[in-house]
């Protein structure tokens, strides 16, 4: 069969390049598949955020004196600038959130496993750009909120050994004035950020380009043969380009509807004044740490103990490929790292909420021992049950496919659903005739010997129908 126009393309560029791997290599069937696609999307959102940026470029003053007026007269004056302005906040969030997804994602299915650890790697260190970035665009427009969360985010540094601390600071605020820092969080988020980013996502993609998606867990742990029927491949031209041009078009979509039903609203300006009636909170993305260090345990010289936990967090992270040595890829033989992956997503999430719900409160220790402790136990007991049905075969019976064919059965037998009720019904209110003599403290015995009757009796018609409809699941 003849080439298409875009695979001749591609080999010129080969030929005249001098590349010795392969250009937009074909696509397997299993990775046409959205969460396939999550870094892609976080690619497309940076492209989004460049262009969105370069328009607001053109206006935009970066000075402490104008920093503030320039974004309010993008917004007010410039045709379409509160839209250009809410994309590229939302495109911020979106790209932060799919990076969060993306790692995840990989973290689940071992996407780390020889011969990919550098990738991993790699993706990692773009990750902790993507932060740098959302961290240093949060600052610019030059709200009270803004500064006030930038500085929350500085003076966490300062916690660090002086070696470090200062160092990074020096980096990332300058000589300290607030002009220095808006100059330096504007140098970084327009150039240093995004030319390490594109590096490491043109270093990520020839190696990509290298190895290939990874296979599901399943195929590659039972050992599907590439060339299967199961990993049919598809050309990038037209098929591929068509699947990334529709579920890039339905993320930007997504973008431009909540953009347009939510538009920015951009805060005072930061002032001292301002300043003193606000309670500094960093962005949601760094929220869940800023929480760890309101307990009560981490303050004062207690700070280095939970920077250093999240330190070594990211460490591990980051080397994560060099510590599962495992050959197994798939979640159900890695219970360990799975518990750890869950406990690490609900705490991740709990802390963030828990910290938008408490501004600037200190947290007991009790308190915050019973809410991380108790969400870890929960965790790992809802977890290692799960592996326990998982091992005796359970698993297996309980797919979508069977959820949403039980939720339709009271449909489908309309006449025994009708016989639930009435037992629900009259054993409802035997039940609301027993609550309502114990809340009045006036009890009759013999009434309440008749409710508990009617209750049992309720009780016992409405489990037989029950197990009459259960045993009927199958039946259409």
């Amino acid at each position: 069969m003849s080439e298409n126009l875009g695979r001749r393309f591609v080999n010129w560029v080969k030929k005249v390049v001098g590349l010795q791997t392969n250009v937009l290599r074909p696509v397997p069937e299993y990775s046409m598949n959205p969460f396939y696609w999550l870094g892609a999307l976080a690619a497309i959102a940076f492209g989004l955020q460049a262009f969105t940026g370069l328009l607001m470029l053109i206006y935009y003053v970066p000075t402490t004196d104008q920093a503030y007026s320039s974004t309010q007269f993008i917004i007010q004056n410039v045709p379409l600038g509160w839209l250009i302005e809410t994309v590229h906040l939302y495109g911020a969030y979106a790209m932060i959130l799919l990076a969060f997804l993306h790692m995840f994602r990989g973290y689940f299915v071992s996407v780390q496993k020889h011969p990919r650890e550098l990738m991993w790697v790699i993706g990692m260190l773009m990750g902790l750009l993507v932060l740098g970035m959302g961290l240093t665009g949060y600052l610019l427009p030059w709200t009270v909120v803004s500064k006030s969360a930038s500085d929350v985010s500085i003076g966490m540094l300062s916690f660090l050994p002086a070696q470090i601390g200062n160092v990074l600071i020096f980096l990332i605020a300058g000589a300290g004035s607030s002009a220095a820092e808006l100059t330096r969080f504007f140098d970084l988020h327009i150039i240093v950020l995004p030319a390490g980013l594109l590096s490491l996502l043109g270093l990520k993609m020839y190696m990509f380009e290298s190895h290939g998606p990874s296979k599901p867990p399943k195929w590659e742990d039972s050992g599907t043969p590439q060339g299967s029927e199961r990993s049919k491949e598809y050309p990038w031209w037209p098929n591929v380009y068509l699947y990334f041009a529709m579920v890039g078009g339905v993320f930007i979509a997504f973008l431009l509807v909540a953009s347009v039903l939510f538009p920015i609203s951009l805060p005072p300006e930061f002032s001292p004044a301002a300043a003193s009636n606000f309670v500094p909170q960093p962005d949601w993305y760094f929220l869940w740490m800023y929480q760890m260090l309101k307990f009560a345990p981490f303050e004062g010289s207690g700070i280095y103990y939970a920077l250093g936990a999240v330190t070594v967090l990211a460490i591990m992270l980051v080397i994560l490929p060099f510590v599962d040595r495992g050959r197994t890829r798939s979640p159900w033989s890695r219970p360990l790292y799975v518990t750890i992956g869950l406990v690490m997503i609900a705490e991740l999430i709990a802390l963030t909420v828990w910290g938008y719900l408490t501004p600037g409160a200190l947290i007991p220790t009790v308190q915050a021992a019973g809410v991380t402790g108790g969400l870890f136990l929960v965790v790992v007991a809802v977890t290692a049950f799960a592996f326990r049905l998982r091992r005796k075969g359970f698993a297996g019976r309980f797919t979508v496919n069977t959820v949403v064919r039980a939720l339709g059965l009271p449909f489908r037998h309309a006449g025994i659903t009708g016989m639930f009720l009435i037992p629900l019904i009259v054993g409802s209110v035997a039940m609301e005739n027993m609550v309502g003599a114990l809340s009045s403290g006036q009890v009759d015995l013999t009434s309440a010997a008749v409710s508990s009757a009617v209750l049992f009796v309720c009780f016992y018609g409405m489990a037989r129908v029950m197990r009459h409809l259960t045993l009927n699941r199958d039946k259409t």
